[in-house]
This record gives structure tokens, sequence and C-alpha cells, in this order.
């Protein structure tokens, strides 16, 4: 993987302070309005779902708006919607993962069975594989009803579905039924539901 193109630097660099305006402004309207933006953001978190989750409350949340944290991920975010390569209809990429067994295979061969995930797992960044497939069991231990894989080290699946902070797609022979947008804001599993009831009938 060489270097991007000019253009994209550009992009990243628009990107860049983007957010980091977006940060500067939320963390003074934060000091000077606090109820207010605690409010529209607890507004937020209601429409979305994250408010009802009860393993996810506001205060796990809430706090870590506009701090050091909330702006590098924003970024690396960003950042990686501007690679997206995904449309609805379009080829599907047949990204490398990983099984939890250690066994390479590709997204593909698991468009027979559906993806659905539920409640949030609190996951570290991985340095390398081992701690992926580690939190790949945590996962297992949930009890999900499709089957887990790992994106490989080189986040393949992840850059190319434009997937952080966590996206839905429904995948069929090769192409894609679903595009959600990315989450947690604009993460609907109803739509998801809606597209798989369809291919039922």
């Amino acid at each position: 993987m060489g270097l991007p193109c000019p253009g994209l630097w550009l992009k990243r660099l628009w990107v860049l302070l983007q957010v980091a305006v977006h940060v500067a402004v939320g963390k003074v309207l934060l000091t000077l309005f606090p109820e207010r933006v605690m409010q529209h953001i607890l507004s937020i978190g209601q429409k979305t779902g994250m408010a009802r989750n009860p393993h996810f409350t506001p205060d796990n949340w809430v706090p870590t708006f506009f701090s050091t944290q909330y702006f590098w991920f924003v970024l690396k975010v960003r950042w990686q919607q501007l690679e997206d390569v995904t449309e609805r209809g379009g080829l599907a990429p047949n990204c490398p993962v990983v099984r939890l067994s250690g066994q390479r295979c590709n997204i593909w061969d698991f468009m027979q069975d559906g993806w659905a995930f539920k409640n949030n797992v609190d996951i570290r960044n991985h340095r390398n594989l081992q701690d992926r497939l580690r939190a790949a069991h945590m996962l297992l231990a949930r009890s999900p009803q499709c089957p887990v894989v790992v994106d490989t080290m080189q986040n393949q699946s992840c850059r190319l579905y434009a997937a952080l902070p966590e996206r839905l797609y429904v995948l069929q022979e090769g192409r894609i039924l679903y595009k959600g947008k990315p989450g947690p804001w604009n993460y609907h599993p109803e739509e998801v539901r809606a597209v798989l009831e369809k291919l039922d009938n």
C-alpha cells in the first residue's frame, strides 16, 4: 500500500480542519452551556438508541465528547470514510478475514448467513491478530446468532467497507443490497431487518 494521492491528502487536511473546529466549538459550548449541550447530546442518543442500551448509559459516553481521544477517533473515522468504495447495488469487496480458529478466509464465504449484532462490547484497540481474536471470543461468549470473523491486521475490510466505528451491510451473491450509514448516530438495525425480511419472502 503506497502513499495516498495528493487529492486524498487535501481532503484529509480539510477533514482535519473540520474536526478540529467541531471539537473546539463543542468544548467551548460544553464549558459555557453544559446542561444545554448535555440535553442535545442525550436527545441524539435517544434517537439513535444509544441511550436505550442499559449496558451503555450516558454516563459512559457523554463525558467523552470533545476530549482528545474523541478528536483522534472522529478524525480516524472521517479519514476512513474518504476511502469508502462501497455502493448499494455495487460489487461487495471480498476482503480477507480470519476465523477464530485462525483459518484465513474471505468475507463472501459468509454471505449465506445473516449478520446480527446485539449489545455493546467494550474492546480496546488491537495490537496484533491474537488481541483481535481474543476480542472476538468475548463476542462469542454473548452467543451471537451469526458467524464471527475478524479483519486482518491490515484492516482491509474495515477500510473498503468504511466500517469504523460500526456500519451494517447486507450482502448477497457478491452484491451490496444494503449499506447503512456509519454508527452510532446513524445506525438503524430496523432497516437491516426490513431488508432481510424482504429476502425471506
